[in-house]
């Protein structure tokens, strides 16, 4: 029996979607991102800083926070897996402290595995009334946990001690900062904080690189994930490769600053589809009428069904 050789663009690739020993430029974010946090903190309870200043600097870094904490999801900051966990939760606990890393994660495939579609945890954030889309994108979160102790009971039960003794320790934890007197700098530092975070993260990750949202990932990848094209040198740095989100949905495990090397070295095959292309600052792709007419199309054919969740 005969082994077809890899291709040197597919030995590549396979190299790409292998977690590294460290992911260094994820791990630096990382560091910079807590660092930076640390240096607001103080900088506050210092007095050198205002808290509505401090809130929005750490809302900004807490923002930057989130590609780590979302690589560590798909594990591929380290192929050494405590290393993984070790910054991936570090950075959680700045940014999600209610939202243990097994909630994280399995909340995350969720939405990989149910992208647009009906069960896509994702759906809160793209189905708001225009009068409640920025509530819901600044505390998603909520639905979030909503979400996993309501359908992930599996996993709930799996790890019941476990989060039992990490909600504890969080309330514990908590409840003495206030009790000391620093419930006013939690609310300004921490919780103004993830709330400007979450709300550009369901723009940058759910909002933008999923509209219009009526195709799923099981009908057409490539219409339920988009492409943004143009002014890469600012959108690149801004959206932290997110104007690449199509990759990440093809390619979960490659690292978030690789996704536009595998764009280039996958064109040829991603050209031959539908490939949703938004132009710089659009919302619309460019393939808009497809997305609407999809359905109509299929409805012929073989039907809208969704396949059965797989356990995470």
């Amino acid at each position: 029996m005969s082994t077809r050789t890899l291709s040197p663009s597919e030995t590549l690739l396979r190299e790409y979607m292998r977690a590294p020993t460290l992911a260094i430029p994820t791990a630096l974010l990382a560091v910079l991102m807590l660092g930076g946090m640390a240096v607001v903190w103080h900088q506050c309870l210092t007095g050198h800083l205002s808290y509505w200043a401090g809130g929005i600097i750490n809302g900004l870094l807490s923002y930057g926070l989130f590609s780590p904490i979302h690589d560590g999801a798909h594990r591929a900051i380290s192929r050494i897996g405590w290393l993984n966990e070790l910054i991936a939760d570090v950075s959680l606990l700045f940014l999600f402290p209610y939202a243990p890393m097994v909630a994280l994660r399995w909340l995350h495939n969720q939405h990989h595995i149910h992208a647009n579609g009906p069960e896509d945890p994702d759906r809160f954030e793209h189905d708001a009334p225009r009068w409640q889309a920025p509530l819901r994108w600044a505390f998603f979160d909520i639905w979030y946990i909503w979400y996993f102790f309501t359908r992930g009971q599996h996993l709930v039960k799996k790890h019941k001690k476990e989060l039992i003794v990490f909600y504890t320790g969080l309330v514990a934890v908590v409840g003495t900062l206030i009790a000391m007197g620093y419930g006013y700098e939690l609310f300004w530092l921490w919780f103004i904080p993830t709330r400007i975070s979450l709300f550009l993260i369901a723009v940058v990750f759910v909002i933008l690189p999923h509209h219009p949202a009526l195709v799923s990932h099981h009908e057409d990848p490539y219409l339920a994930t988009t492409m943004r094209m143009g002014w890469e040198w600012l959108l690149t740095p801004l959206l932290v490769y997110q104007n690449y989100h199509l990759i990440h949905h093809l390619y979960p495990t490659v690292p978030f600053y690789k996704m536009h090397r595998v764009w280039y070295l996958r064109y040829d095959e991603h050209a031959k589809h539908n490939v949703s292309y938004q132009k710089a600052f659009a919302l619309a792709p460019d393939n808009i009428e497809l997305h609407h007419q999809f359905h109509a199309k299929q409805s012929g054919t073989a039907g809208n069904a969704t396949p059965t969740p797989s356990g995470a």
